[in-house]
């Protein structure tokens, strides 16, 4: 059986509904076998995503004690009915639907007192229940990044792993039977320690077994008690809300699209224990240099910070401390400049072979893992990788075991990209300019 493909429709919808059938014919060749749409929101006259793609359901949250917020803007009938035409036309073709981001479009509410819904698990049932009310065709919806704790070390993409813990998530641990003064304790010694490492230190301790690393790191009954926290809570979010998902008439999928494997320490993002919540889990397999989210990028930034931090240190010291701390090793690169000359073999051979096969060792069954894959440029703003760096993703990733992957997005397609993973997925696309074409790469009669 070949590796099934799945697509994204992102922002705008709109070029995809005002072609759909060409589009999924071209798709359906190509070994499409699902695809994620949304936010559901429309383009309002000046291009901007305001209009709801579904009526509001004021209902669904007074059901739960919350009291709606007024929308005021109104859905557009005519993209509203072109977008159920669509989505009717690939639940004909037995395809997988999921939402992404439930909850863009939607009414909200005021939210309850922490103490009545400690989780929010209430106020986002009612989100779902509105939003899922409206498409009878979809399977079920991906939350992104849900829960996950930050990632990197310096303020980037809002998110900073030491940053100060606001005053609203003190008050969220206090409901949920958490000291925030010790939290807080912990987390600042650890950012302390980070800022006051020794060259001695990484070389002796370093990335040599746990003992050492805690060593290392100096890590003390405060600081595990933060990083306890970190992955506790999230675990007990999920674990609230799919109480509140399983009580709705209609089975929704439920899905959440983590950092890749090697990442899910710091996220504090479980596998295997999200294998108990989820339906999929939708893991990065993000690796470009740069922009956010990319493996290279965010190792890279690690390691800038850490010598910024700690001017004493060596670049291979510091490429130690992430070693030490993440459990990252990248295959030929010893620098920095390193990373600028793209990804050898032994990156796919090692590294994306491990964090497939770490993803899949986690999870009850193997179609559990469907990975975003992408390959930079945007909109995550990373240097871009080639064509073949896609194949060799996709066809490391299937050796290791990989089922069906999530291609994101459609809006950034290539047509070498389209050719790779046609020719992987289904039929070779025949790169005819006259019928679908892949929206990144200009048709030949434009230059």
């Amino acid at each position: 059986m070949a590796l099934q493909a799945w697509i994204r429709i992102g922002q705008p919808l709109e070029p995809v509904m005002n072609d759909y059938e060409r589009i999924f014919d071209a798709w359906e060749a190509g070994g499409i076998k699902g695809f994620v749409f949304g936010r559901t929101v429309f383009a309002d006259a000046g291009g901007q995503f305001t209009v709801p793609a579904f009526p509001s359901n004021p209902q669904a949250y007074r059901n739960r004690g919350l009291e709606p917020n007024r929308r005021n803007t109104e859905t557009d009938p005519a993209k509203e009915k072109l977008l159920h035409a669509m989505l009717d036309n690939a639940k004909a073709r037995g395809w997988e639907i999921f939402i992404f981001a439930p909850g863009s479009g939607a009414t909200g509410a005021k939210p309850l007192p922490l103490e009545e819904d400690p989780y929010g698990a209430l106020a986002m049932a009612a989100v779902w229940e509105e939003t899922f009310g409206s498409f009878p065709q979809v399977d079920g919806g991906i939350m992104d990044g849900w829960t996950e704790s930050a990632y990197e070390l310096i303020w980037h993409h809002g998110n900073a792993v030491f940053a100060d813990i606001p005053e609203s998530t003190k008050a969220q641990a206090v409901a949920r039977g958490y000291d925030p003064e010790r939290l807080e304790r912990g987390r600042s010694h650890l950012h302390e320690r980070f800022r006051s490492l020794t060259s001695a230190e990484v070389r002796y301790y370093g990335p040599y077994g746990v003992l050492s690393e805690m060593n290392l790191f100096d890590i003390n009954e405060d600081a595990i008690y933060w990083l306890r926290w970190r992955r506790e809570d999230g675990i007990k979010t999920g674990e609230a809300f799919r109480r509140e998902l399983d009580k709705f008439p209609r089975k929704l999928l439920l899905g959440n699209g983590p950092r890749s494997a090697v990442f899910s320490g710091m996220t504090a993002l479980d596998f295997h224990a999200w294998d108990q919540i989820v339906d999929i889990l939708l893991v990065k397999h993000y690796f470009w240099h740069r922009g956010f989210d990319g493996m290279y990028g965010t190792v890279a930034r690690w390691v800038g910070q850490i010598q910024e931090w700690n001017p004493r240190l060596t670049e291979q010291d510091c490429f130690a401390v992430a070693k030490a701390w993440l459990g990252i090793d990248l295959p030929e690169v010893n620098s920095l400049s390193d990373m600028d000359l793209g990804f050898p073999q032994a990156f796919f051979d090692q590294v994306v072979t491990t964090e497939t096969e770490r993803a899949l060792a986690a999870v009850s069954q193997p179609e559990k893992i469907v990975p975003w894959v992408d390959t930079g440029r945007m909109p995550h703003g990373g240097d871009p990788m080639t064509a073949g760096d896609l194949h060799r993703i996709l066809t490391t990733s299937e050796e290791a075991g990989l089922k069906r992957f999530l291609f994101h997005n459609h809006a950034h397609l290539t047509s070498a990209e389209w050719c790779v993973i046609s020719r992987l997925c289904g039929h070779a696309w025949d790169e005819d300019p006259n019928g679908y074409w892949p929206p990144a790469t200009p048709k030949p009669s434009t230059y």
